[in-house]
């Protein structure tokens, strides 16, 4: 928006489609026709009524033009405070924009360090599981229907017990350092 080639146009459309004021008047001085020389009293006033007809047209044609300077300079002038206005309201959309933006990115953020977590408690979670599989091994040789020595002493069950227990969670502390190590998990 050049306020340069806006009022460049409405010169042109002023210049194009006559004053703006009103209706154009003549500023030539009126001429007698060539065949009617002007000799009595009465054409002498008449001639000296249109010669001031002319003066006065020439200074109403040119505070016309006057006017029409002052009024293009009015518009000029509003133009260049519509445009300040604009401009202001750009400046506020465009900071407003990378505020948005700036949120977004922050909200971003913040759903990935939820995200980062919800992994670490997954990744704990599926090393418990895998623990208590192993424990699930042991109970299911327990259950088998066929006969085992071991299986008539009543302290070897608490033994087998105490030993898969003991194994699960040094399993678990193994897998927990582990995870430490490579920083997987803050502990």
């Amino acid at each position: 928006m050049d306020v340069d080639d806006d009022m460049a146009e409405l010169e042109s459309f002023r210049t194009e489609h006559g004053n703006l004021g009103g209706p154009a008047l003549s500023v030539s001085a009126p001429t007698s026709p060539v065949g009617s020389p002007i000799r009595t009293s009465a054409g002498q006033k008449r001639l000296e009524k249109n010669f001031s007809f002319a003066r006065s047209s020439r200074h109403e044609s040119s505070r016309i033009v006057e006017t029409e300077k002052l009024n293009i300079e009015e518009v000029g002038m509003l133009l260049e405070a519509h445009f300040v206005v604009i401009d202001n309201t750009l400046d506020k959309l465009i900071s407003l924009k990378e505020y948005i933006d700036d949120t977004e990115d922050f909200i971003n953020i913040q759903l990935d360090n939820v995200r980062n977590q919800l992994i670490q408690v997954d990744l704990l979670l599926s090393t418990a599981s895998f623990i208590v599989a192993i424990l699930g091994v042991v109970v299911g040789i327990f259950g088998m229907n066929f006969p085992v020595p071991l299986f008539d002493k009543l302290k070897a069950f608490y033994w087998v017990l105490g030993i898969s227990g003991l194994t699960g969670i040094v399993i678990f502390c193994v897998f927990l350092w582990y995870f430490k190590r490579r920083r997987l998990i803050p502990l």
